[in-house]
């Protein structure tokens, strides 16, 4: 008999948003509407989309190996050397990389409570030591993730803005918590929602980075740019451990399509400004509906709301499922009464509080 690792046996596998046409067929319904993975609702850049066009032809050979083209222009971009920059099969590979440099011969994470739970997912994978810090206010206790670091303490994972609570870190905050965390601590900083931000005090990794910091900035090719089908991140960081990163990742973890359609998303600014315009606009009227109906919910700086409803999020994300509208229960997430609720088009938010309506 196979024997699986009694921590694998434990692990909960992660579990997705459903797709529309998953549920239209289960449910025999047409035109439903996907509010449960954060997507951008635009799409992809009209640049990305033909260079995946143009790149097609070409898939018959291995894409360049350490994505060079696209991180050179990640370097432009950034002002970080390219030596610094790591791509990975979307930001969730190179939170599962990290784990896999970091986390050995007993060394452990920190992370929050109730953030993406992909960081412990990689600790656990890796049968490390976790330390888990609850929340403050829905945001991350900065000083006590500070705190709870120890001698064998390798990795601290924040997630700015954060998912699924859509609160952020203050620059102070962070400030403060690299005064007061040890110097052998490397903090991974997940910034997947961070080009939807606009609060002027929001922490920017990246410039703690070129400060001498010793982190990890995540970013993302999935949200605002609209390529998350075809899973493609990347991690700054200093020169040591994006060395180390290296000797870690897979050979071929991006494809010639996603570092083609990356580069060209990143050329696309007025598509960017555009999904950050949409998002912000709609964001506000979502929010304001929900007052108005006086629904509880956390304020969010990033393109999805948590919404509590009193009603068990499983229960109400199954009577919104049968109205034709997908959003994500919370309960793994520890937040028992909440669905999470994507910011989309106008024509879907208003599916999505029309269906709330008749629910509730």
């Amino acid at each position: 008999m196979i024997r699986i690792p009694d921590h694998l046996r434990a692990l909960a596998p992660y579990v997705p948003g459903k797709q529309v046409e998953e549920v239209e067929r289960q449910l025999g319904i047409r035109d439903a509407v996907k509010l449960a993975s954060n997507e951008n609702p635009l799409g992809p850049s009209p640049r990305a989309i033909e260079a995946i066009r143009n790149s097609a032809s070409r898939v018959h050979r291995y894409p360049e190996g350490s994505g060079y083209a696209l991180r050179r222009a990640l370097s432009t971009k950034l002002g970080v050397p390219d030596s610094q920059i790591v791509l990975g099969n979307g930001s969730t590979e190179l939170v599962e990389i990290i784990a896999k440099t970091f986390l050995a011969g007993g060394q452990g994470a920190v992370v929050a409570d109730q953030a993406f739970i992909m960081y412990r997912l990689a600790v656990q994978g890796m049968n490390a030591p976790l330390e888990v810090v609850p929340l403050k206010d829905h945001r991350h206790d900065l000083r006590r993730m500070a705190s709870a670091c120890d001698e064998r303490t390798a990795l601290v994972y924040i997630a700015n803005p954060n998912n699924p609570t859509g609160t952020y870190v203050t620059r102070d905050e962070a400030k403060t918590y690299f005064e007061l965390l040890p110097p052998h601590v490397l903090t991974v900083i997940d910034e997947a929602y961070l080009d939807y931000v606009d609060a002027p005090d929001c922490a920017d990794a990246l410039s703690f980075l070129k400060s001498g910091r010793p982190l990890v900035v995540l970013r993302t090719f999935s949200k605002i740019y609209g390529l998350a089908g075809l899973r493609i991140g990347y991690a700054a960081t200093v020169k040591e451990v994006a060395s180390a990163m290296e000797a870690v990742r897979s050979p071929f973890n991006t494809s010639i399509t996603a570092q083609a359609a990356a580069q060209a998303a990143l050329d696309d600014i007025d598509h960017v400004a555009r999904s950050r315009a949409e998002n912000g606009r709609w964001l506000r009227f979502l929010q304001d509906e929900l007052v108005r109906r006086r629904i509880e919910f956390i304020p969010s700086v990033a393109n999805f709301v948590l919404v509590r409803t009193g009603i068990r999020g499983e229960e109400l994300f199954q009577r919104l499922l049968r109205l034709g509208v997908i959003v994500r229960p919370m309960e793994a997430y520890g937040y028992a009464d909440a669905v999470r609720v994507s910011v989309g088009t106008r024509e879907e938010i208003e599916r999505f509080l029309t269906a709330l309506d008749q629910t509730l």
